[in-house]
């Protein structure tokens, strides 16, 4: 009996010894367990990284090409042993109670990360906040808002700006046209990237004798820049910037239309789309200021799989890059 109890005894301070030295022993070191280690194991476990991508609406190709982007950049990484989901949560039209509620779904939806491209400024900001709040964590695409974000990639579209007005400057010259009033058909009031594209671009006319007149605003919609532009040629404007997609497809056609009428109008403006390649090879359109939406998209994913291994970007701003594209290059475009 008395063996027995001893034997139990022996066994049982054995034990606890163990399990003091294990606590003493490896307490450094579970602490010290990086970021980068949990996030992987929780990788490796099965656990679904939800990302919501919220652009400004869901018309605009831009917006197309950054989430067809963003996608197969999602199924790369899952192939390789992720479980990413991405849902777009795109508002019709770009309108920023819209972008707000898709926030909103976002957060209620327990989103992991947002990937967004702020419709301006300041308008999402308290949701945004809302969101961090909530541990989400917020990445931007094409145009952030002043709420600070874990990365930006986007376009220095002020830079951008500034090529558009050069190459029209350059083109006014050549073609012996030294002064006139330049008409502006913008997106929306507010739109950061828009308002530096603008920035840009009427630095370049700061000194000449050009005007530029008050910028007329289209929400991004053909049909509306159209008429806008329509409504410019008929006061007399010697060219037309517009400053997204559609400001731009809407104002290259309204200058077609003049053309066929035998009054010649210049215009420049921005992004990729079949319609203003079209408006390119026509004549209509001399150039537009091309952005890599598909970089944007896939370098957001790439911040999702970095910060999911416990990396911290920083807030780090990263330009994507713009071409200017016109007739002697707009083939490799396509």
């Amino acid at each position: 009996m008395f063996k027995k109890f001893l034997s139990l005894s022996l066994s049982a301070l054995l034990a606890f010894t163990l399990v003091a030295c294990a606590g003493s022993g490896n307490q450094t070191t579970s602490t010290a367990v990086s970021d980068e280690a949990a996030a992987e194991t929780e990788a490796n476990s099965g656990v679904t990284t939800k990302v919501a991508l919220i652009t400004m609406d869901q018309m605009d190709v831009h917006w197309v090409r950054l989430k067809e982007a963003a996608e197969s950049r999602v199924r790369k990484y899952n192939s390789e042993g992720n479980n990413i989901t991405m849902t777009w949560l795109a508002p019709e039209i770009k309108d920023n109670q819209q972008q707000i509620e898709k926030i909103q779904n976002a957060i209620s939806d327990q989103a992991k990360y947002i990937i967004i491209a702020a419709n301006d400024a300041t308008s999402a900001n308290n949701a945004l906040k809302e969101a961090k709040d909530a541990g989400i964590k917020i990445i931007y695409v094409d145009s952030p808002a002043t709420e600070a974000g874990s990365a930006t990639y986007a376009t220095d579209n002020r830079q951008g700006g500034v090529q558009a007005g050069q190459y029209l400057l350059d083109v006014l010259t050549k073609e012996g046209v030294t002064e006139g009033e330049i008409g502006i058909v913008d997106a929306q009031a507010g739109v950061d990237s828009c308002q530096k594209r603008y920035e840009g671009f009427a630095s370049v006319f700061e000194g000449t004798n050009f005007t530029l007149g008050e910028r007329q605003y289209s929400d991004g919609d053909n049909s509306k820049a159209q008429e806008l532009a329509n409504t410019l040629i008929a006061n007399g404007v010697v060219a037309i910037y517009g400053t997204n997609d559609g400001a731009t497809n809407g104002s290259a056609a309204a200058v077609a239309d003049a053309k066929n009428n035998g009054k010649t109008v210049y215009c420049v403006g921005w992004d990729k789309s079949d319609s203003n390649i079209a408006h390119v090879e026509g004549g209509e359109l001399l150039a537009f200021m091309a952005q890599n939406p598909n970089i944007m998209g896939e370098m957001a994913i790439d911040a999702v799989v970095k910060m999911e291994k416990g990396e911290n970007l920083g807030g780090a701003v990263e330009d994507t890059g713009v071409s200017t594209v016109d007739a002697s290059n707009v083939a490799s475009f396509k």
